[in-house]
């Protein structure tokens, strides 16, 4: 069995607290919704880098950006610690989804 030091297990926790993840909550053709965790900085990274290959690059607008409820439903086990808000962020690709054309202006042919 092999006993890991202290200090080993230090770095190693803070190696893990340096990472940040973004994960895909969902997706449209028009836009999406990702959620953070971890170091915000990494994981904002991971979330341009879904953002640009769902939209392309450059072509998407972030319209909200942070803590949401989750409405996570407490369980029984009271062990488990089941957060009640994350950091989400919101975006559109382009413009945003397609508008329907105008009606013509009455009088007009």
């Amino acid at each position: 069995m092999r006993v890991l030091s202290r200090r080993a297990i230090g770095v190693g926790l803070a190696a893990l607290a340096a990472c940040g993840t973004a994960r895909v909550l969902h997706q449209t053709p028009y836009e999406g919704v990702i959620e953070l965790q971890g170091d915000h900085n990494k994981a904002m990274e991971q979330a341009n880098e879904e953002m640009a290959a769902h939209c392309g690059l450059s072509n998407f607008t972030v319209v909200h950006d942070g803590f949401e409820s989750t409405d996570a439903a407490p369980t029984a086990d009271a062990q488990t610690e089941h957060p009640e808000a994350a950091w989400r962020v919101h975006y559109e690709c382009g413009s945003g989804p397609p508008t329907a054309a105008a009606p013509p202006a009455p009088g007009y042919r």
